[in-house]
């Protein structure tokens, strides 16, 4: 069954704290009564300042499942993610938390974190598969109120809890990613570069007039340059860190990411284009 991932509206408002009751009652074959009490409403949950969405089974559908998530600075924070238990199992868990992922990131959180059940299968593990991981509880005022709310609903009596993190972007200085370009640069194919004829390679951090661009490429292609070659300043391709870190999680996404800038880029100067260099083997 698909599923299709909304903005909460008002219309879906009502059945939100019903879903979250329904879903927490799979706890207590585990742990017996667990004394959390009422879910909040979804007009609750919509007047915190962050991110609320649901999802239903069909276009139109009634909402099945949701997640909220909490805004903290340049980070996000899943308070809750619900799917009722009679529609389980059918991926919307994971589509509402791809989907709020997504979302942290679009809106500039640099990391999304939560505090979960160690040892519950559709806890920590789910989240586990999701990339997220274990890390210490970080020692800010956010976080030291979550830790306070869960003591006060004694959470823990149930079972550990744990704090986990996932990443939304990179953190690497200038010098580091310039280091990551040229031995991205030395790994292309000698048929690449070998024909590269004034051309130099600068990293710079973004535009300046503020675009979000991953690289450019400056000067005439080699199609078009005519009697060029006397005396012309270099052309440059430009790789630019901040775009790269904000689309990458870890080193390995952030190399095939340079890697591609660097392909299309150098495809400029040879007055290629995208079909050219999928015939070329190149991208």
């Amino acid at each position: 069954m698909s599923s299709f991932v909304r903005s909460a509206a008002a219309s879906d408002l009502d059945v939100l704290a019903g879903i979250e009751t329904a879903a927490d009652a799979l706890f207590e074959p585990l742990f017996g009564t667990t004394g959390w009490g009422d879910a909040p409403s979804g007009s609750e949950r919509l007047n915190e300042p962050g991110l609320l969405l649901d999802v239903a089974g069909g276009e139109d559908g009634p909402a099945v499942g949701f997640v909220h998530v909490l805004h903290n600075g340049d980070g996000a924070h899943i308070e809750q993610l619900s799917v009722h238990p009679m529609h389980t199992r059918r991926g919307h868990g994971t589509a509402l938390l791809e989907a709020a992922i997504d979302e942290a990131a679009e809106r500039g959180a640099t990391v999304l974190t939560l505090r979960t059940y160690a040892d519950v299968p559709w806890n920590a593990p789910f989240y586990a598969a999701a990339g997220f991981h274990e890390r210490p509880e970080p020692e800010d005022d956010f976080h030291r109120r979550v830790s306070a709310a869960e003591s006060e609903l004694d959470l823990a009596r149930h079972g550990r809890r744990v704090h986990m993190e996932l990443r939304l972007r990179m953190e690497m200085d200038a010098q580091s990613f310039e280091t990551l370009v040229i031995d991205e640069l030395d790994r292309l194919p000698d048929d690449m570069v070998d024909g590269l004829e004034n051309v130099v390679f600068v990293v710079e951090d973004a535009p300046e007039n503020g675009e979000d661009l991953f690289g450019v490429y400056e000067g005439f292609a080699l199609t078009e340059r005519g009697q060029y070659g006397l005396g012309e300043l270099p052309d440059r391709i430009v790789v630019y860190r901040h775009a790269h870190l904000a689309a990458c999680r870890d080193e390995a996404e952030l190399r095939a990411e340079i890697h591609t800038t660097l392909v299309h880029e150098i495809a400029h100067f040879y007055g290629i284009d995208d079909a050219q260099l999928h015939e070329l083997g190149w991208a």
